[in-house]
């Protein structure tokens, strides 16, 4: 106990530091109101997001966009060279998390037929895999020719999802994939490890969530069992208990056998926004939250170990996760209400 407690001392105390940078209520307060990037710039004044703000960043949401995310790059990677040796589960969580989004961004410019510098203008470094390999995938023939060269990387799964890209020509099979991958594998991983017991929580949850949020999207839009099956992470107790009843149930009925369980609350709350908007996003937005609520519950019961680099991790993926929508919205006119709805805190 004691041990646990003093390898944690020295990365708590760098997080906790870090927390009293974090965006303030006031000036979200005005991020919501803001109508341009120049102006969500102007308010990034004085946080450890304004020395990333590349020149452009002031007339273009895209490229303020990647300096936002060159800022949680860089802050990630200097907490998971802090980390005590325990605490890779964590590390992986972090580090990897960078993986996922530029693979992504890779199979969303093939699939748009970008040219190369525009892909590699929207890269962010940071995760495990090495820059130079990331770059090379953009020169790949194509779909095939990109998830060929993952071969030796934990995404080589991605094969699977290629019969359904091509067939629909949709990318929903290859992100949904992708997604399912990383939470997956850390999800196995956790469960054999003997460390960071509150992590492990924080990941079934999350891996919970991510099959709830595909269920519920499958089940608004018609789509069957079978469509959705090959995304989903099977581990979990919780999802075959709903997949037992997914085509007997409606949405409501659904969510009525998730009673028992945490998740039950959340969702019951969104269900009379979803019946009005016929959108699962309040459902989305409410296990998004759920998520950030476990974090924050075990931060507050492991203030000694694990706990605030835990609660500090998701604090700060809601804040960037708010800024991007905030940026974004610049584009496209939202009033204040709809951006303030967008911005999970």
């Amino acid at each position: 106990m004691i041990k646990d407690v003093l390898s944690y001392l020295y990365i708590n105390a760098k997080v906790m530091a870090k927390e009293g940078k974090f965006i303030s209520l006031t000036r979200w307060d005005d991020l919501w109101g803001c109508t341009s990037p120049a102006e969500v710039a102007s308010l990034l004044e004085g946080t450890d997001y304004f020395p990333y703000l590349a020149e452009g960043a002031t007339h273009e949401a895209k490229e303020l966009e990647n300096s936002i995310l060159e800022a949680f790059s860089a802050l990630a990677r200097e907490i998971s060279d802090i980390m005590p040796k325990g605490a890779w589960p964590i590390r992986e969580y972090l580090l990897r998390r960078w993986d996922v989004m530029n693979l992504r961004t890779i199979m969303r410019g093939i699939h748009g037929d970008l040219r190369r510098e525009e892909i590699v203008e929207s890269l962010v470094e940071g995760g495990e895999l090495d820059f130079a390999f990331l770059k090379g995938l953009i020169e790949a023939e194509g779909m095939d020719g990109f998830v060929a060269l993952l071969t030796r990387t934990p995404y080589n799964a991605l094969t699977e999802g290629l019969a359904g890209y091509h067939a629909l020509h949709n990318l929903f099979f290859l992100e949904a994939l992708l997604d399912k991958i990383f939470w997956a594998e850390l999800l196995a991983k956790v469960m054999k490890s003997k460390s960071v017991k509150e992590f492990r929580e924080f990941i079934q949850v999350c891996t919970e969530t991510h099959n709830l949020k595909m269920i519920l999207r499958a089940k608004n839009e018609g789509l069957s069992l079978e469509d959705v099956g090959p995304f989903l992470i099977s581990e979990c107790a919780l999802t075959r208990r709903i997949t037992a009843a997914f085509d007997e149930e409606e949405v409501s009925g659904l969510i009525s056998l998730l009673e028992d369980t945490i998740y039950f609350e959340p969702l019951l709350s969104a269900q009379t926004e979803y019946e009005r908007t016929g959108s699962v996003f309040p459902f989305e937005t409410a296990l998004d939250n759920l998520v950030a609520q476990k974090a924050e519950d075990i931060r507050r019961k492991k203030p000694f170990g694990p706990g605030p680099l835990i609660g500090f991790i998701t604090s700060k993926e809601a804040e960037v996760k708010g800024l991007l929508a905030v940026v974004r919205s610049t584009e496209v006119n939202l009033d204040r209400e709809t951006i303030r709805a967008t911005v999970t805190r």
